[in-house]
């Protein structure tokens, strides 16, 4: 995670000024002495103390969680969140409970819209990008098997004669679905079109003289 070398007078006020400055909070971070400084002698070749300090994961958790339920509250303060983190990249917020209709919004606008900021908030505390995704009352689970029935679909219409179909605009996770459920069907191509938020799918039949660079060209779209 984020890394930072700092220097003081000693160890204990690096640390002590670092937990102020950052809201941090023990066990949230590592840090490695570099220079543990020296006073020198009487004033003479004074050193100052150098460690490097590495901001634990368990740090961004706290921090989206909270983040989470400032927003949250608003709508919602009986809401239950639960933040974890697959890896130093991935952090997943659940969120439950009987007023998540209302975060959630028409056709996961909403909910859309809460990730989006909480990404952008949690890549401000760090200097690797980060992915926030959030599920509220297992939503997403369900919006993957529609998907899953949108795409089935799609791929009859094109093999009973259309030449061409053009999804509803979706978030980048859900084109993301479509294009990986499609990988089934050899006998259509799929690419993305438009700019966010407006950006969608387009499924096409498949045609023989499709060569590897068009392949490459459409894969490079599929976003």
């Amino acid at each position: 995670m984020k890394k930072l070398t700092l220097t003081g007078k000693s160890i204990e006020e690096i640390l002590t000024i670092f937990e102020e400055n950052m809201g941090i909070k023990n066990g949230e971070y590592d840090y490695l002495v570099i220079d543990k400084g020296s006073s020198g002698f009487f004033g003479f070749l004074a050193r100052d103390a150098v460690i490097e300090i590495t901001i634990k994961k368990e740090y961004y958790e706290r921090r989206l969680q909270e983040f989470l339920k400032n927003v949250i509250k608003y709508f919602d303060d009986r809401i239950e969140i639960s933040v974890f983190s697959k890896n130093n990249r991935v952090f997943i917020a659940k969120i439950q409970g009987e007023g998540i209709g209302k975060i959630i919004g028409k056709h996961g606008k909403g909910l859309g819209a809460l990730q989006h900021i909480a990404t952008i908030f949690l890549n401000r505390l760090s200097d690797i990008k980060i992915t926030v995704i959030i599920d509220a009352g297992d939503y997403r689970e369900k919006r993957k098997e529609l998907i899953r029935k949108i795409v089935g679909s799609a791929v009859e219409k094109i093999r009973n004669g259309a030449k061409r179909i053009e999804l509803d605009p979706m978030f980048s996770f859900e084109r993301r679905l479509v294009h990986e459920f499609l990988k089934k069907y050899p006998d259509v191509v799929s690419h993305s079109e438009g700019v966010e938020p407006y950006r969608y799918v387009v499924i096409e039949r498949r045609h023989l003289n499709d060569n590897i660079k068009t392949r490459k060209s459409r894969a490079y779209n599929n976003r």
